[in-house]
């Protein structure tokens, strides 16, 4: 893996290292390969040069999708090629029936048991332990803890056992040109997606994610891939699909790119108050300094430390079975909703990576930090 360095300041330079237009860098069979051993790739049907080049125009389709135009002059993607890759794709109804009914919309308290059980957290324990050596190598770089990357890799694809089946291409395009309430966000993905496809050598009507199209044992978006997956083990490959390696650094790679403090905190719960209601911030992003909540007459639990006065946080509610629990969040909750905007999920996250760390320190483990 070459030499460790152990300084955050090291995190950039391995991100300039690995660089992002590869074209031609990596062997397109051995790319291919990896993903269809992993089930990524359902099928290569005519090789990546014959897709690259296939097909031909349709001025009345383009004109439908005018936000395509800029694709072509700015990204260099050909005209023919853009039209027959897209135009023949019918959108896909469950995907637009899911990202209407998403898990994360649940209250709290069912969310929770749907993604946090005990066999998950049981495998998260081992696998902690199975990849110690390539986990602290990590947090060197990035200063983010084991636990934190461990609950994250579990919740998103059941440690690489759940990477999604949906065929991205058609997902991805669903969402841009079905989907309003999102489309331009959506629109950029598909953008990022086909540029990620030239740069590592893929079919793009080939590899499979999520319904929102996220990818790989990591579940990222393709702009994210781009921007943060590493290849941390230097074998020339970003392998988010197939290579344990790299798909635990760049979940932390992702979070450092963030904000992500090292040390930093995450949430504390607060003793309930009715008033708390009028309270709570728009988001885990609208922070303001610890200062203004104690004017607010915000207390903190007795038996811990309280915020620096600047420190900013957040106040966040969600649903117990029981009625409304309120936290304060900090910088890095904050962090954890910029993989996921739900607060629901962060929290999961949290919750999971304490109950990893739970165990560590029951079997007589050093503690490890959240």
């Amino acid at each position: 893996m070459g030499t460790k360095v152990s300084l955050i300041q090291d995190a950039p330079g391995l991100l300039r290292e690995q660089g992002i237009s590869r074209v031609g860098s990596v062997d397109r069979r051995t790319v291919l390969r990896c993903l269809l051993g992993v089930g990524v790739v359902a099928s290569v049907s005519g090789g990546v040069v014959s897709a690259w080049a296939a097909g031909g125009t349709d001025e009345g389709w383009l004109a439908t999708h005018a936000w395509l135009s800029s694709w072509i002059e700015r990204d260099g993607f050909e005209r023919g090629w853009l039209v027959g890759l897209l135009a023949p794709l019918e959108p896909d109804s469950k995907v637009l029936f899911l990202m209407n009914h998403q898990t994360e919309a649940k209250p709290y308290h069912e969310y929770r048991s749907l993604v946090i059980n005990w066999r998950r957290i049981r495998v998260g324990r081992t696998l902690m332990r199975r990849h110690r050596g390539i986990l602290d190598e990590v947090e060197g770089y990035f200063q983010v803890p084991p636990e934190i990357v461990v609950a994250l890799w579990g919740l998103e694809s059941d440690f690489g056992n759940n990477m999604g089946r949906f065929n991205v291409l058609r997902t991805l395009y669903t969402l841009a040109a079905h989907y309003p309430r999102r489309a331009d966000y959506f629109r950029s993905e598909l953008r990022e997606f086909l540029l990620l496809c030239r740069e590592e050598g893929w079919d793009p009507r080939t590899p499979t994610g999520s319904y929102a199209g996220a990818m790989g044992q990591v579940q990222m978006m393709p702009g994210s891939m781009r921007r943060h997956a590493v290849d941390f083990n230097r074998d020339g490959r970003r392998d988010v699909i197939g290579n344990v390696t790299d798909v635990l650094a760049s979940i932390a790679s992702f979070l450092h790119g963030h904000g992500w403090c090292g040390g930093g905190r995450l949430v504390q719960v607060l003793e309930f108050r009715a008033d708390l209601a009028t309270l709570v911030t728009a988001s885990a992003g609208a922070r303001k300094p610890w200062r203004e909540w104690r004017e607010l007459g915000i207390d903190w639990p007795s038996g811990g430390d309280p915020p620096a006065p600047e420190e900013r946080l957040a106040l966040i509610v969600l649903e117990e079975r029981d009625g409304p629990r309120y936290y304060m969040t900090f910088m890095n909750f904050w962090v954890i909703t910029r993989w996921n905007r739900s607060n629901r999920f962060a929290m999961a996250v949290c919750e999971f990576a304490r109950e990893l760390r739970r165990m560590e320190k029951a079997c007589g483990h050093v503690a490890l930090r959240v």
